[in-house]
C-alpha cells in the first residue's frame, strides 16, 4: 500500500509544471503575442473595422431610401416629419456637403447635424429602418450626403476612410472614375496618387 501511494505521488509530481517551466511558457507566449501584434498592425485593423461599419451604414441608408421611393414614389426628404406635407427640396437641385443655407437645397448634410437629418425620421415612421439606426447616424459625423442636379440624379453617401486599405480603394475609385471628382463645389478626389490626400469613398 505504501509503495502504491509513493507511486501516485511520483506521478503527480511528474505531471505538474515547475515554476521555471511556467515562466518559460509565459515568456514564449508573450514573444508570440508581440510577434502577432506586430504583423497584423492592430491600429490598421481597428480603422478597417470602423471603415467597414461606416460603409455598411451608408449602404443601408441608400437601400432604405430606394425602398421608400419604390413604394411612395417620392423621396423621404419631400416630406416634413410632422404633417408629411411635400416640400421642394433635394430632388431637383444639387447641394454640397458643407455649404451655407437653411434647407437641403443648399445645406450640406453630415450625420452629425441633427437639424438637417430630420428627413431620416420619415424612414423610421414607415419602418424602413429602426430608430436606433437613425439616432446613431445623427450623433455621428462620418457620413456625407450629396446629390447631383436633377430629379433623377444619383444620390451619393460618402465618407473619409481612416484605414490604409480603404484609402487605397478611394485612390483607385478616383483614378478609374468610379467616384465623381467633385459634387457641386466639394472636391471628392483631392489627389488620386496620394494615399494621405482627402479622397472620399462614395456609394453607390
Amino acid at each position: 500500500m505504501k509503495k502504491l501511494s509513493t507511486l501516485f505521488n511520483n506521478v503527480a509530481k511528474q505531471a505538474g509544471f515547475t515554476m521555471i517551466e511556467l515562466l518559460v511558457v509565459i515568456a514564449v507566449i508573450g514573444v508570440l503575442a508581440v510577434a502577432v501584434l506586430s504583423s497584423i498592425n492592430p491600429i490598421e485593423q481597428i480603422n478597417k473595422g470602423r471603415d467597414t461599419r461606416t460603409r455598411s451604414d451608408a449602404a443601408q441608408l441608400i437601400n432604405a431610401v430606394d425602398r421608400y421611393y419604390a413604394i411612395q414614389e417620392i423621396y423621404p426628404w419631400n416630406f416634413t416629419t410632422t404633417d408629411f406635407t411635400a416640400v421642394s427640396v433635394l430632388p431637383a437641385d444639387e447641394f454640397d456637403f458643407l455649404g451655407a443655407g437653411s434647407n437641403l437645397l443648399t445645406q450640406g448634410l453630415t450625420t452629425g447635424d441633427e437639424t438637417d437629418w430630420d428627413w431620416v425620421d420619415v424612414l423610421v415612421n414607415t419602418s424602413e429602418v429602426k430608430e436606433g439606426f437613425t439616432n446613431r447616424l445623427k450623433n455621428d459625423n462620418s457620413l456625407f450626403v450629396a446629390k447631383e442636379q436633377g430629379s433623377n440624379a444619383t444620390m451619393y453617401i460618402c465618407f473619409y476612410p481612416s484605414s490604409n486599405a480603404f484609402k487605397q480603394e478611394a485612390m483607385r475609385n478616383c483614378a478609374d472614375g468610379t467616384t465623381p471628382s467633385s459634387l457641386n463645389t466639394i472636391v471628392i478626389c483631392e489627389d488620386e496618387t496620394d494615399i494621405e490626400a482627402l479622397n472620399l469613398i462614395c456609394l453607390p
